[in-house]
């Protein structure tokens, strides 16, 4: 009898701490970044988001890679997160990490690559070439 108590007090001490803990997730999304034909104008389009990602979370470690057909002076990228509000400068790096976890942000809302050349005069449109996103999450 008093082995059966303890089992059942350790099993349901097992249930409590394993419910304590958080899930994690990933999303991952792959396009080809915006073409980019005019200076001066920002080209934007959104990374797709997994089917069943969760509303509710907190996005962690954000891993990209960009690429374009040529990289001209003056050029800038930039990854957004949920059209354009929260973007971090991704120039100098075409690929990397990101970490979001200070900002609290759901897992199911879309990133963005924001892209433009700087300058005056005509340019040779620079074709975006295949990006990608890895987002990873935590949830409960």
């Amino acid at each position: 009898m008093k082995r059966k108590s303890i089992l059942l007090a350790l099993s349901g001490l097992m249930f409590i701490s394993s419910s304590a803990f958080a899930t994690g997730g990933t999303s991952i999304g792959s396009m080809l970044a915006p073409s980019i034909s005019v200076k001066n104008q920002w080209y934007n389009k959104t990374f797709p988001i997994t089917a069943g990602t969760p509303s509710t979370g907190k996005i962690g470690m954000v891993y990209y890679t960009w690429a374009y057909s040529s990289y001209p002076a003056g050029m800038q990228v930039y990854l957004c997160y949920n059209n354009g509000n929260n973007c971090r400068d991704i120039s100098d790096a075409r690929s990397g990490n990101i970490d979001f976890t200070p900002y609290n942000l759901a897992p199911n809302q879309p990133f963005s690559l924001y892209a433009r050349v700087n300058g005056t005069g005509r340019m040779v449109t620079v074709n975006g070439q295949s990006s990608q996103i890895i987002v990873n999450y935590t949830y409960n």
